[in-house]
């Protein structure tokens, strides 16, 4: 998962404003590998559609993930790590182009975030002046909100103070944001200079994504071959170059392909506070409520986050990630925005892959021979996955299968949907280590390892005081 208004990890399908950015542009990881212009709308339809119902029996699509417990990650992965996902995609990437009709040239396209994982979704950009309204007077702490400091900042109609607004998406979201701001005021309660702890603050960010996040979402090998067995070896990338990565060149095949892998994590409901009840992420039933941000956390929206993360001497977090794969949750399925574009669609998946096919993403198979791994068929695919069928019976989709679709199924196939599979893996990994090989101020390149050798989200949230 951007990604309520809006939405859970959909970062790049809605227009939202987060002020002047540098200019940063997205780009191709496999610039010579041909675009993939498959499938047309009407044979997508058969894939992204919610289901049919007739009389009292509804079939449901093909993409629909039913809510059932097989439907959990297999190795147990925390829900925690769904929205920590989605709060590194919106502290990297930020495409605020509408869904395109016509073929558009990703190197044309601004990528409004700052693409190095420096936090600026939380300080503001290091590469403009400081944004007063994040802080308070004193120019150092970071402003939080509500009676207990456990909300963003807001304005008096509800909306958050942030330096990205997609991080109020919704009120899971909001406060992974929240325990970033106040585990900073902590450090300057401890003495810190507004700079160090920053700094410190960005280095911790960054040991967690590697040490922490990719670990549990990557393809082991994959990981390994990029970062060392343990995380603790020099950044080696195979594909995407680190000085590219310096030139703010941020490849599409990440962010409109793999790194949507989140989308099929999300759950349709979460289980909030301690023996509380389960809250759905979407719910157009304004009586029922549901977790859409826009609007000040109430004592009841309040994480207990043992509920998310696994925590020593606790019992197991309730709220497991669903599988990384081809199914997506009722509450997401179908976008609550006021209106889709010329020519698009408010469901989700489609979405994903009309703008993947609209800027000319190569196909996973594509991507899969070039890489040197091994190929899944489209009849391979639908021997797997019955319900994708379409993709070898529909000759729209021309043998070969969209990007991001490839990459899901193949972590169903390959991991039992409890990692991605070799191609979304090396892509994700990649990316987020030529990033981090390329910025001079990573901790990658400071040689710096925490104290104690080690520094995890518990302790993150333990520094933020959210940790109950």
């Amino acid at each position: 998962m951007r990604h309520f208004v809006v939405l859970t990890f959909v970062s790049a399908l809605l227009t939202v404003s987060a002020g002047a950015a540098p200019q940063q542009m997205f780009g191709r990881l496999f610039p010579e590998l041909p675009p993939y212009h498959a499938p047309t709308d009407a044979a997508l339809d058969a894939l992204t559609t919610l289901g049919t119902t007739v009389g009292t029996t509804t079939t449901p699509g093909p993409m629909l993930d039913d809510g059932a417990a097989a439907g959990n990650n297999p190795d147990g992965m925390r829900a925690f790590f769904t929205y920590f996902g989605q709060f590194l995609d919106h502290d990297m990437t930020l495409d605020t182009l509408p869904l395109p009709v016509d073929v558009v040239d990703p190197n044309t396209i601004v990528n409004a975030r700052d693409q190095r994982l420096n936090l600026d979704s939380v300080y503001g950009s290091k590469r403009r002046k400081q944004n007063p309204a994040l802080y308070e007077a004193d120019g150092k702490r970071l402003k939080v909100g509500g009676p207990d400091g456990r909300d963003l900042p807001r304005n008096s109609d509800g909306s958050a103070i942030l330096g990205d607004p997609r991080n109020d998406e919704n009120q899971i979201i909001a406060q992974v944001h929240v325990a970033f701001l106040r585990a900073h005021n902590k450090l300057l309660e401890q003495g810190f200079k507004f700079k160090d702890a920053r700094q410190l603050m960005e280095w911790r960010y960054q040991w967690i994504v590697v040490h922490e996040f990719l670990p549990e979402v990557l393809d082991p090998e994959v990981y390994a071959d990029v970062f060392g067995a343990d995380g603790r070896r020099s950044i080696r990338t195979r594909y995407y170059d680190p000085k590219r990565a310096a030139k703010a060149d941020m490849p599409v095949e990440f962010s409109v392909g793999a790194y949507r892998f989140g989308h099929s994590q999300v759950r349709a409901a979460y289980r909030l506070t301690e023996g509380g009840p389960f809250i759905q992420v979407f719910n157009p039933d304004p009586a029922v409520g549901d977790l859409r941000g826009g609007r000040p956390i109430v004592p009841a929206r309040v994480i207990f986050w043992p509920n998310f993360l696994n925590v020593e001497g606790l019992a197991p977090a309730v709220n497991v990630s669903r599988r990384i794969d081809t199914l997506l949750s009722a509450g997401l399925f179908t976008l609550p925005i006021p209106g889709a574009e010329p020519g698009g669609s408010a469901i989700l998946a489609k979405r994903n892959i009309q703008r993947a096919r609209q800027y000319g993403l190569p196909s996973g198979q594509a991507v899969a021979r070039r890489l040197g791994v091994d190929e899944l068929t489209n009849e391979e695919i639908a021997i797997a996955i019955p319900r994708l069928a379409a993709l070898r019976d529909d000759p729209a989709y021309k043998g070969e299968a969209p990007l991001w679709l490839y990459i899901l199924a193949e972590a169903e196939i390959v991991h039992s949907g409890a990692k991605l599979g070799p191609v979304g893996s090396r892509i994700v990994a990649e990316v987020i280590g030529g990033l981090l090989a390329a910025d001079k101020s990573s901790y990658v390149r400071n040689g710096w390892v925490p104290e104690g050798g080690d520094f995890r989200v518990e302790d993150l949230l333990r520094e933020a005081g959210v940790l109950e």
